[in-house]
This record gives C-alpha cells, structure tokens and sequence, in this order.
C-alpha cells in the first residue's frame, strides 16, 4: 500500500512525505507525489499529520471493565477502546488488590498475552502499579491492601503472567526497599512513586537500580529549596519521567513547559485511564464508594481522586492547547520514549523503514485521531 500526501513524524518534525508499507512492515519513505506501483493499493491522507502508534504505560481500565475483573472479555473491551485514542500499544496497569485477587489477574493477563487478539491494541506487558507503596501516599490506590516491598511476591506474580511485568512503581522509604529495588530492576524498569520520601532516600535509590519517576506531581511530597524530595531527586537523575495529566487543573500550563525544556527526551505522558472512562457521566459505586465521574475527572465522594477517565488522545490535545509545547515533541512523549522505556523501539515507536506499520493518521488541524493501523492493517 501507498500512503499518500500525508505530514509524516520524522525526527523531530513533520515532514511532507509518501510512506509504502508491505505487510506489516514499513518498506519505504518516498518524496512526496510519489506515483503507485502498477495495480498497487493508495491511500490519500491529504491534510493529516502521521505518527507512531501511541503507547500508553499504565491503562487500568476503560468502560466499566478494569483489568483486576481477570476477565478476558473485560480486556478485549479495552483493548479495542484504546485504539480510539490511537493507542496500538499499551501496559496492563494493576493496583493494590489483596493477594487473591493479583494473583487470578496476574494469571488471567499472561494468558491474555499469550494468545494475543487481532485488530486490537496490543497487550505490551504489565505495569505493577501496587501494591509496593506507601500507604502515606497511596492515593486513590486501597491502603488495606499496600504493603512493604516483598520480592517472593514480585516474583511470583511475574511469573504469573509470563515475566511480562515491564515496569514497576514503588516507594523508597518502604523497609527492604534498597535490596527490592536492586534485585527487581534486574527483571524490569523501576519507577519511584507514591512516595513521600526526601531528596536522599530517593537520589539512593536510584543509585540502588530505581531508573524512572512516576506520576511525579500527584501522592509524591513537595518540592522546596531544602529538601527537592523525590521530585527533584527525579528531575536531577531520572532516566524516564512518566506524566500522569489526569485534568486541567492538575498541571499548571508553565510547569509542564518547564518540563519540556531539557527533558522532552525523558518525558512520558500516561493516561492512568481507568473503568470510569468512557461511561456516562455520573456516579457510581465501587467497593462501598460512590464515585462521581465527569468529562475530565473522577473522585470520591470526599473530592479525592479517584483516577483518570481521559486518553491518551484526548491528553495530548489538552497539553498542546494549554501549554504551547511542540506539537512534534509531544506527539514523542507518546511514541518513542516509551518505546525506548520498554525495549521496543527497534520494532516500534518511530517511522522508519522496517519497522512494524503502527501508524495513527491524525486531522491536522484538530489533531483528531482519524485512522489507526497496527501491524499494517487498518484498524479503526
């Protein structure tokens, strides 16, 4: 196939280009007006930007269905939903649960991924989001269940589904976090948060094997000229900064562009998306609490948070209309940086030839999401 008269994300640019693709590969990057072989399949993108496909690393739900449920039909649900918000790839993002519970969901995500499902987003790996933080500063995550890092526990889970735990969030100043950290990170990317630690307990841990920062702006302490806590320990050494932009309020505009400004090569936006995403507006019970969902946010009945109900999409254009970020840099966050964060960047992430076709066709205008290809195949 021949796609042709689109705006193609190259480099840090988007740059008039045809693309052929063959199979699920992309083959060639030809000049724009470039002429279809004999008898060969076109496509006119004319007035569209084209990106990797995004990749979300941490989706928990998405129209009432949650990961947790260890219900394959649940994640089918999602996963086709993700595809709206241009997302071909995606980590699995489970909370504290009690140990019955991660144990069928880590089992029911393995075989998830084992026997993978056509012309959806596909199933990268799992982010354990808890149940290794602290209660402190669990936000919205069940303090019953949170506990102390336990490496046997980590690693029977991880065994569960495949050894297929990608990225890891955890807290510092937990007891035993120096050796969980030091034998985890062997097995995975491990990120700091939900974490009220200080600026020396987190700069050691990293030091111990800790390589990202989690949501830094939400359960995380404070940030002051004494003590940068685990934000700036972050700032100062992180390899991967991951930004959870869960409404407009959350984020003031000039803190994400100080953000940008020397770390848009680290930076990562998630959704954090959650089952409340996608329903109806409203309120809702879950587990003796009613939680109110509106457009751009879900809380508890005492205002708390109560988890993202945005995609990745939808972020994206918020970020770019407040903020003045480059629209070339931010379309990065959610393409090559984490596919560098997971390992995949020589297979996704980027346009370039021979990588796999997962391809979003976005209005150029409005940025909204119009096609989706993943492996070469047009799927939403």
């Amino acid at each position: 196939m021949l796609i042709q008269n689109g705006k193609l994300l190259l480099d840090d640019d988007f740059v008039y280009r045809d693309l052929r693709i063959e199979g699920d590969r992309i083959v060639e990057i030809l000049p724009y007006g470039s002429q279809p072989r004999q008898g060969e399949q076109t496509m006119d993108v004319y007035g569209m930007a084209i990106t990797p496909g995004f990749i979300d690393l941490e989706v928990h739900g998405s129209l009432g269905r949650d990961f947790s449920d260890a219900d394959p039909e649940g994640m089918k649900v999602i996963s086709k939903s993700l595809l709206r918000d241009g997302v071909t790839g995606y980590l699995a993002a489970v909370n504290a649960f009690p140990e019955d519970v991660l144990t069928e969901t880590y089992e029911a995500l393995g075989q998830w991924m084992d026997d993978p499902q056509p012309g959806m987003a596909r199933m990268l790996g799992v982010h354990m989001r808890g149940p290794f933080i602290s209660p402190a500063a669990a936000g919205c995550q069940d303090e019953a269940y949170v506990k102390d890092p336990d490496l046997d526990l980590f690693r029977r889970l991880n065994d569960l589904c495949g050894k297929r735990v990608k990225l890891l969030t955890t807290s510092p100043e937990l007891a035993g976090a120096r050796h969980f950290i030091q034998e985890a990170a062997k097995e995975c990317f491990v990120c700091l948060g939900n974490s009220n630690a200080d600026f020396d307990t987190a700069r050691m841990a990293y030091a111990y094997g800790a390589r990202g920062m989690t949501d830094p702006f939400h359960n995380t302490g404070t940030f002051s000229a004494e003590d940068p806590g685990l934000i700036g320990a972050g700032m100062d050494v992180a390899e991967a900064i991951l930004i959870n932009f869960t409404d407009e309020e959350s984020i003031h505009p000039a803190t994400l562009r100080m953000l940008m400004r020397g770390n848009f090569r680290r930076l990562c936006f998630i959704s954090g998306k959650t089952a409340f995403a996608g329903l109806p507006n409203g309120v809702y019970e879950i587990e003796h609490h009613q939680v109110k969902k509106s457009m751009t946010k879900a809380a508890f009945e005492n205002g708390q948070d109560a988890g993202s109900v945005m995609g990745l999409h939808t972020i994206c254009r918020k970020v770019m209309n407040m903020s003045g970020i480059p629209v070339p840099l931010l379309f990065k966050t959610v393409t090559e940086i984490p596919a560098r964060i997971l390992g995949v960047f020589d297979e996704v992430g980027s346009i370039e030839v021979g990588k796999r076709a997962d391809l979003v066709m976005l209005d150029f205008h409005e940025y909204a999401v119009e096609h989706v290809f993943l492996s070469g195949k047009q799927v939403f």
